[in-house]
């Protein structure tokens, strides 16, 4: 399955429908005692939000950032709740939510003065409550006042959340101090809670609560500062390829790409391989990052170009063949938060970044393919 709505460039990206299963159900591990909202924002952080839907149906609840992705989900018959963190800007999305069995995350006062003088029984929301981070949410101060506007509405209250400012890094004390903020918050009745993102969820059983908020680690990159993805068990989903273009062989002196910035120390012969920022692989990636040829790994040479990049290739015995696919991240030994820490970034900005050919597997259903295939050949 492929999704045409992905610019038709060289990049291919595989996207492993069961390592994502097996993702949730390390979430349901790490926190035996919460429900699951799975956080499938960001078209599922680059993966496709309504093909990956099969792979997280164990999930109790799906997150989103816009009432445009909560409406997507329920055009696709997805019946689960939804939240929706940015809740609604305006009336008619705020009736849109009731149309579409929405959950709105109530976290700034004009979405309550729109509520006000109204009676909306048939409203289900959370409310988001600033402990820390300093963007969205109410102040703490504020939560009997807003219990009694909602209330006053027939509004009904889930839950009430927050959100951790440093959750990867798990020394951090600002994390501690938001913590007890949002144990002091005063809801007069007893109501869900939820604060764990994934690193939280993996760190803190003190913050897992109620339900509990996984989306990087579903798609197996690592949300812990110094962890390695393998340690906690989780499998990447997305395996990003591109084809080489051309074989060089370049002299002693030559210089490679934009600026000049590579220099070769030697001969060398070099792969340009067809992707580069324009497909939104990271251009901030310095000289060694590596890419994978087979189970060989091969040091990028030279500024990343719009559509390409160069890949010293002179430690293979043979030069792959023009086509070839070169993997840029996904492989067992190349996660993609390589990548993103040698760009200078987090893993969810190439994931989310990366464009092309997007096919949906299930390597589960594959593997158990090829073994009724191999038991048939023995009889």
């Amino acid at each position: 399955m492929t999704n045409s709505d992905r610019p038709n460039r060289n990049v291919n990206l595989r996207i492993d429908l069961a390592s994502i299963r097996h993702n949730l159900n390390c979430a349901k591990k790490f926190a035996p005692n919460s429900k699951i909202i799975a956080v499938v924002k960001a078209d599922a952080y680059g993966h496709g939000m309504i093909n990956v839907l099969p792979a997280l149906q164990k999930a109790d609840a799906f997150t989103v950032a816009t009432l445009e992705e909560g409406a997507a989900l329920r055009r696709s018959g997805e019946s689960k709740p939804i939240m929706v963190l940015q809740g609604f800007r305006s009336e008619n999305q705020l009736y849109d939510c009731v149309t579409l069995d929405l959950w709105p995350v109530i976290h700034e006062r004009s979405q309550l003065e729109m509520i006000a003088n109204k009676s909306i029984s048939n409203l289900s929301c959370w409310v988001k409550f600033d402990t820390g981070m300093g963007r969205t949410g109410l102040r703490v101060s504020n939560a009997g006042s807003v219990h009694r506007r909602l209330t006053a509405s027939s509004v009904n209250v889930v839950g009430i959340m927050s959100h951790l400012a440093n959750a990867p890094n798990v020394e951090d004390l600002a994390n501690d101090r938001q913590l007890r903020e949002f144990n002091s918050i005063k809801w007069p009745e007893p109501v869900s809670r939820s604060l764990a993102n994934s690193a939280t969820l993996i760190s803190r059983r003190d913050m897992q609560f109620d339900w509990v908020r996984p989306g990087i680690m579903l798609y197996g990159a690592c949300p812990l500062e110094n962890t390695d993805v393998a340690s906690l068990g989780l499998q990447p989903a997305m395996r990003a390829t591109a084809p080489v273009i051309a074989i060089r062989n370049l002299a002693r002196g030559q210089r490679i790409g934009y600026g000049g910035r590579y220099q070769c120390a030697s001969d060398m012969k070099v792969a340009v391989v067809g992707a580069g920022y324009g497909d939104g692989y990271p251009r901030s990636v310095p000289d060694g990052t590596a890419v994978m040829l087979g189970n060989q790994r091969c040091p990028i040479v030279g500024q990343i170009s719009m559509d390409s990049m160069i890949v010293d290739i002179s430690s293979l015995t043979v030069p792959p063949p023009i086509d070839y696919p070169v993997t840029l991240w996904g492989h067992s030994q190349l996660p993609v938060d390589e990548i993103a820490a040698l760009a200078g970034t987090i893993p969810y900005e190439p994931l989310c970044g990366i464009r092309g050919q997007r096919h949906w597997i299930d390597a589960t259903t594959e593997r158990n393919v090829r073994k009724i295939v191999e038991d048939l050949s023995t009889h």
